[in-house]
């Protein structure tokens, strides 16, 4: 590893480099779209801190920036969608019909489906994560990218300690999330899949 380089869980996706390969990419209007969907989040994310002590928005950027630099997506709504999939379950006054008005219909689906009561314990928790698996499982399939790019990131981060029990993260992940890509002949989503397997790979070498 390039010691000059930051370590995978220092990145973070910043504005500028955002504009820099969003802006050839899509309109004016879809550029405004993402960038209040970055400051958003940002403000959304402020305060909060991952296990490894760095910044929280720096995991969300760092979901947009696979989806830009790694799979080549430039639809303005799932680029804002990837930005803001966590606001609605941390913050308390953001809510869907907020994030619809400012960032339209499709942006707030998205979001709504990545959502989740991260509040229920026990067996209210479990039924949570079946019934989110669920829609996850139903919902288009740009929702289903954002949520594998999201998995992707923590992959990444594991070896960092952002996960407790990383082993059940990754067998939850093959359990219930590889079926849905091996369902559909979708290159972003083989290809997600197989960076996570690479991850897990290097993780038990």
């Amino acid at each position: 590893m390039d010691a000059s380089l930051p370590l995978y869980n220092q990145i973070v996706y910043t504005r500028d480099e955002l504009i820099a390969d969003l802006a050839p990419e899509t309109d004016p209007a879809g550029l405004t779209m993402v960038l209040g969907a970055y400051d958003m989040a940002a403000s959304v994310h402020e305060h909060q801190r991952r296990a490894d002590t760095t910044p929280y928005f720096w995991h969300i950027t760092r979901v947009a920036r696979i989806l830009i630099r790694e799979l080549r997506i430039f639809n303005a709504e799932v680029i804002a969608a990837s930005l803001l999939h966590d606001v609605l379950e941390d913050s308390t006054v953001i809510t869907a019909d907020v994030i619809k008005y400012n960032f339209g219909s499709y942006v707030s689906y998205i979001v709504e489906v990545l959502t989740k009561n991260i509040r229920l314990t026990g067996e209210a928790g479990e039924q949570e994560d079946l019934e989110y698996i669920e829609r996850l499982r139903r919902a288009s399939i740009d929702c289903r990218i954002v949520k594998f790019a999201e998995r992707l990131d923590n992959f990444r981060c594991m070896e960092f300690g952002v996960k407790r029990d990383p082993f059940r993260y990754i067998d939850e992940t093959e359990r219930y999330y590889f079926p849905m890509a091996a369902s559909e002949k979708n290159n972003a989503l083989r290809y997600l899949v197989e960076e996570m397997q690479k991850v897990k790979g290097k993780l038990f070498a």
